[in-house]
């Protein structure tokens, strides 16, 4: 740099050094503290490269908020780092032409000029942030509804009132709630009146006359307690419905002189009759056993004497109705015991509904929290609810009737043995009823699932398919989880009823696939190769073959009980299940018959024909099995036919044929085939004397475990929240 004396600067000149006292000092930013930090120490890709604020999260806020790819800027140079191929990444011009087909293949036929996708990824765009700040303000402004609950008031131990999250009574009372909170705020000595209560319509029950018909019609007092004892040993199976101690008492009290009966009494009377008639739909079984009474006559009186009860307990139905108590519950409950066998689908289905809708009223349904009610009637409360909603839905399913309540709405306990002292026998019948109640939820998941692979499209169908096998593996690996023999001692009737239930679920999972084409099959035969299909098709028809296996099962359960305590006639479990049985073999015989189907088939048509006798429901659905068995064996004989004369015609050209070749020195040999002559093996004798209980040991398929798959509205409880304890304090199993 050049000066001049005095020291200035020549124009024109550039400075070639600076004292440090001279050079201007720079500027220097505050420090912040990290925790204060607005911008991250290393922004993502796409925020440096558009120079905008990043929050350094993984993906940050801007990206989420315009839908962009968020990729930290430590990962991408990691990848821009990382060795690539020649042929890892295509060329420019392809990759365009690939992304202009997939826009086509979406879009359709559209130009796909720059200002037309200008236009679309604007639309995107703005799109997506207007999704972005609508779900912010939802989550910000959401209303919180942690207020609402349910309302379960006991009017007494025998009554109580429910009422749901978001109803005209909850909402009232929420209502005098924040009334009461203002005057109180507002310092106002004012109470509001105390409101008029009104839980039921009690003066709409009758007057006493029916009562007093009942008492001077009631069996004496011997013959009472010997039908109470019937039930309870053989009706009474895997579904609580009575106390035996709490029906004696009352059987002692209706016989005492001088006792007034009143409407008020109506649900325990209607209960105690109801025993009585089921009581005498099962005498029989006492009367196999003693073989001492004519059978046809004592039928025909047994059947006289329930008809007689129950038309006495159901002139009690209105005063029921207007009660609508627990016991009236319990009531509906044996009024629909007693017509299972009667009119499933009819009466029954009624019953069943009516005693739904009063538990719901009274609140069986949710868990108890209250401090009103002892452990003893909350136990009770439970075991009651749990049998209605297993018959309810079990029957729903079965004969096509739509759910009446979702599982999502359930939280009430299982019946447990912790709460009471339970003696060896109530704790093993504690334990087979939460069985049958997880068996019906695994029957209602199954039935849901094929429920949508009827009603879904062509490209779901499949789908659900895939999902019901799923569903198959969960269930068979629940089922294998399970142990009888470490909870119930000996083989009794209602560990033979808990496995017609599983193998009745079996039944009904596969028996939609029974007639289904099997066009890959014959597609993959014509061209020597398997399809893409094939194994998924093999797998629904192992389904199918499921159902006819349960279906043998089924019908040696039953003739194990036929030999041995005997088959119950008004039993819904055992003919229903055999009758599903049957209806299987007769399909899979019409598919494909053999000796081993037709066998099974004359066994459980056996077991049918001797359980017709009950009533005119079971001898009709019998007729409708025997005709069908009578068209099938006339089908099946016609086949043989046209086999046996094929083969004689074969014979006969044969026998031409061959005598060109006879020399003339040998004698004509006659051929013909002595036809009395038997090949046949003969019937081998069955060795079936005792109940097999192991006869579910074994299996082809690995179940692993696999995740949980209840739907939110029909997936139901089948492995609920008490799932653990109920598996590993009382093993269940085959």
């Amino acid at each position: 740099m050049a000066t001049v004396g005095n020291g200035q600067v020549l124009p024109g000149t550039a400075p070639q050094s600076m004292s440090p006292t001279s050079r201007p000092r720079k500027r220097k930013r505050p420090k912040v503290p990290s925790d204060q930090r607005q911008r991250a120490t290393v922004a993502c890709s796409s925020c440096r490269r558009l120079k905008e604020k990043c929050d350094g999260h993984v993906p940050c806020e801007r990206c989420l908020k315009y839908g962009r790819h968020c990729e930290s800027a430590s990962s991408e140079a990691r990848s821009h780092t990382t060795p690539q191929s020649k042929d890892a990444e295509p060329s420019s011009d392809e990759r365009t032409r690939h992304l202009e087909y997939i826009a086509r293949h979406f879009l359709g036929d559209i130009p796909l000029s720059d200002e037309r996708l200008r236009r679309l990824v604007a639309n995107l765009q703005a799109e997506q942030t207007a999704s972005a700040t609508r779900k912010r303000a939802e989550d910000d402004n959401a209303p919180a509804l942690d207020g609402e609950h349910f309302t379960v008031m006991s009017v007494d131990s025998n009554t109580a009132h429910y009422s749901g999250e978001f109803s005209h009574w909850n909402f009232s009372q929420r209502l005098k709630q924040q009334v009461d909170k203002r005057l109180r705020e507002a310092s106002l000595d004012v109470r509001m009146s105390a409101p008029v209560e009104y839980w039921r319509a009690n003066h709409l029950k009758s007057r006493n006359s029916s009562m007093r018909n009942i008492l001077q019609s009631l069996p004496p007092n011997d013959v009472a307690v010997f039908l109470a004892r019937m039930y309870f040993q053989y009706a009474q199976t895997n579904t609580f419905f009575v106390e035996e101690a709490w029906l004696l008492q009352r059987l002692e009290a209706l016989y005492l002189p001088g006792i007034v009966l009143s409407a008020d009494d109506s649900t325990w009377i209607c209960s105690t009759l109801m025993v009585l008639a089921v009581g005498s739909q099962f005498a029989h079984m006492h009367d196999a056993q003693t073989a001492s009474v004519d059978g046809s006559s004592f039928e025909s009186a047994a059947d006289a004497v329930g008809i007689s009860f129950y038309q006495m307990a159901a002139e009690l139905i209105p005063d029921m109705i207007a009660e609508a108590s627990v016991n009236s519950v319990q009531a509906f409950l044996l009024l629909a015991h007693y017509t299972l066998p009667l009119d499933t689908y009819g009466l029954a289905y009624t019953y069943l509904g009516l005693a739904l809708k009063m538990a719901i009223q009274n609140g069986m349904h949710r868990k108890y929290t209250g401090n009103d009610l002892d452990v003893g009637t909350v136990e009770f409360r439970n075991r009651l609810w749990w049998t209605t909603y297993r018959l309810e839905k079990r029957i729903g399913i079965l004969h096509g009737r739509p759910t009446s309540i979702s599982s999502s709405e359930v939280d009430a306990e299982y019946p447990s043995d912790h709460s009471v002292s339970l003696a060896a026998e109530a704790s093993s019948n504690r334990i087979l009823e939460n069985a049958s109640t997880k068996l019906t939820d695994w029957l209602g998941d199954i039935a849901f699932v094929i429920h949508m692979i009827g009603r879904s499209p062509n490209r779901l169908r499949r789908a659900y398919l895939e999902r019901l096998l799923q569903v198959r593996q969960q269930y068979l690996g629940w089922w294998r989880e399970v142990n009888h023999s470490g909870s119930v001692t000996g083989p009794t009737r209602s560990v033979a009823h808990l496995i017609l239930c599983h193998h009745l679920n079996m039944v009904f999972l596969g028996r939609p696939f029974m007639f289904n084409d099997k066009r890959s099959s014959s597609k993959s035969a014509l061209t020597g190769k398997q399809a893409p299909g094939d194994n998924f098709t093999s797998q629904l028809e192992g389904l199918a073959k499921d159902a006819v296996e349960s279906a043998e099962q089924i019908v040696t359960v039953c003739q194990a009980l036929e030999r041995s305590v005997g088959l119950a006639r008004a039993s819904y479990v055992e003919f229903s299940s055999c009758r599903a049985a049957v209806l299987v073999l007769l399909a899979a015989c019409l598919n494909e018959s053999s000796k081993e189907l037709r066998d099974a088939l004359a066994r459980g048509m056996g077991c049918i024909k001797a359980m017709s006798t009950a009533n005119l429901s079971t001898r009709s659905e019998a007729s409708i099995l025997a005709a069908i068995e009578a068209a099938i064996s006339r089908l099946d004989n016609r086949r043989n036919s046209d086999k046996t004369s094929d083969t004689d015609e074969t014979l006969s050209t044969f026998k031409t044929w061959a005598a060109r070749f006879q020399p003339a020195s040998v004698e004509h040999i006659d051929l013909n085939l002595d036809a009395s002559a038997s090949f046949l093996p003969s019937e081998a004798d069955d060795n079936f004397d005792t109940f097999d209980w192991n006869m579910l040991e074994g299996g082809s398929i690995d179940f692993g475990d696999l995740a949980l798959h209840h739907f939110d509205e029909a997936f139901s409880i089948a492995t609920g929240p008490q799932e653990n304890n109920f598996l590993s304090a009382q093993r269940l199993g085959r």
